[in-house]
């Protein structure tokens, strides 16, 4: 239930539900006559709607969060303990399909696997619980990384987890304490991520995947708003909200701290 609150509130921080907010606003405004008002809204809503939709939005909104984590060969990163795969790469199947499908953050799968196979750590940690459906994302991440030819003794399976903070809280029981892991999930996610594991004693080396900031320019000038520019900002919102939401809630904070404080009181 508290995960449902949350999903919902966190909807009124997304451009089109703050878009929609407003448009909703200036139609109120109108009814009570106040045409300033309903004007005022009006121009809110086109811009907070126009502005992520473009390239010059995701160069402001989404590009600061993947410029920190650029993707890196597997020959260039340390060997660790484990290599762990966050959830979120597979949509559970649709009302007319027979599996799962693969989403925009799908690549985490074939990076962990690549790692997997380049001997960067002898086990694969896939996570996610059931967000839709009686499957978790955990045992569809574990069937793709079996096509891939990963081994399934090789694959740890944490699948109750429907949060990132819950993933690393259930890893660290899950890994018998806190190791040096790889850390594979989006380049967009991997701030937070990394934050919430290094928070429970994790040693993390980040491994960003999915980066959505094109290097190229599209055939659309940027100027034009796009459905992926939108969806590109509203991820990086999210991310950016929920860091500060985490911060704010002392969840960054490494865990032997809190308990230590805790203590003291």
């Amino acid at each position: 239930m508290m995960l449902t609150v949350t999903k919902i509130l966190s909807l009124f921080v997304y451009p089109l539900s703050l878009g929609l907010f407003f448009v909703g606003l200036s139609l109120w405004g109108q009814l009570r006559g106040n045409r300033a008002a309903a004007g005022l809204c009006t121009f809110l809503a086109v811009a907070v709607l126009y502005f992520p939709s473009t390239q010059t939005g995701v160069e402001m909104i989404a590009a600061p969060l993947e410029a920190r984590y650029p993707a890196f060969s597997p020959e260039e990163l340390p060997n660790g303990d484990v290599i762990i795969v966050l959830g979120g790469g597979i949509e559970a199947e649709g009302q007319f399909g027979r599996w799962g499908d693969l989403n925009d953050a799908a690549d985490r799968l074939f990076v962990g696997a690549e790692l997997w196979k380049a001997q960067k750590a002898p086990r694969i940690a896939v996570s996610g619980g059931a967000s839709r459906g009686s499957v978790s994302g955990a045992v569809r991440s574990r069937d793709v990384l079996l096509r891939l030819g990963v081994p399934s003794e090789s694959i740890l399976l944490e699948d109750t987890s429907l949060t990132t903070r819950a993933e690393a809280e259930s890893l660290v029981t899950l890994l018998s304490g806190p190791q040096h892991v790889l850390l594979v999930t989006s380049a967009l996610h991997m701030r937070r991520a990394a934050a919430l594991f290094s928070a429970q004693g994790f040693k993390v080396t980040a491994v960003p995947t999915d980066h959505r900031v094109h290097q190229y320019s599209e055939f659309i000038p940027g100027w034009m708003p796009t459905v992926d520019h939108l969806n590109t900002s509203t991820a990086a919102v999210h991310e950016w909200v929920g860091y500060w939401v985490d911060e704010q809630l002392g969840r960054l904070a490494p865990a032997d701290a809190e308990s230590s404080s805790s203590d003291k009181q």
